[in-house]
């Protein structure tokens, strides 16, 4: 299967956690003004930037070393490697506006980029669950010791059969970074096998 069609409401944050990951933890209503103009104007044109992708390869226990997997997830009948990216324009959205002094709109554009990633993440995630069963946490490198250069060996299984998914994202092997930053590179696992 690897490329899941998507739909630009998969990447919509809801305005409220949009705005709290930049900060504005208070009720919508206290957030007035030009902060909130400059919210909802960056909001706009983030969704007019995104290019969301996500693609997910189904692999059987055997397929997968054992070095590849966290201990949160071993022992599952099957796996899911997963990849969702806004795509390229959002990162350099954000450069752009750091380097025309603008921060406060770069940081709007990063923070709407970190949340709408996320949702893209859940959405597709929670379509998978539904036709699957609960399977575990959805558990990306980086997090509980398991070190993030693995995104890298974990990006190769993810994109599994997708063509010119190498050419759009890539991962720093020193550092584990993924390019563009606005990505999640992940993986479920499943008591039971996929077809």
């Amino acid at each position: 299967m690897p490329i899941i069609q998507t739909a630009i409401e998969d990447v919509m944050p809801r305005l409220k956690a949009y705005l709290a990951r930049a900060g504005y933890r208070s009720a919508l209503k206290d957030v007035q003004g030009e902060a909130m103009a400059v919210a909802r104007d960056v909001y706009e044109e983030a969704l007019a930037l995104a290019e969301p992708l996500a693609a997910v390869s189904d692999y059987r226990a055997g397929e997968l070393d054992s070095v590849m997997l966290p201990e949160k997830l071993r022992g599952r009948a099957s796996y899911s490697a997963m990849l969702f990216s806004l795509g390229s324009r959002i990162d350099a959205a954000i450069e752009g506006y750091f380097g025309r002094g603008e921060p406060l709109r770069a940081f709007f554009m990063d923070s709407w980029g970190s949340e709408a990633v996320e949702s893209l993440a859940r959405n597709v995630d929670g379509r998978l669950r539904a036709e699957r069963g609960s399977g575990t946490i959805r558990f990306a490198p980086g997090y509980g010791g398991f070190d993030v250069r693995h995104n890298g060996a974990w990006l190769w299984l993810a994109s599994r059969g997708a063509e010119g998914i190498e050419k759009s994202i890539s991962v720093d092997a020193g550092t584990g970074i993924i390019i563009p930053r606005k990505s999640i590179i992940c993986m479920i696992g499943w008591d039971t096998l996929e077809d």
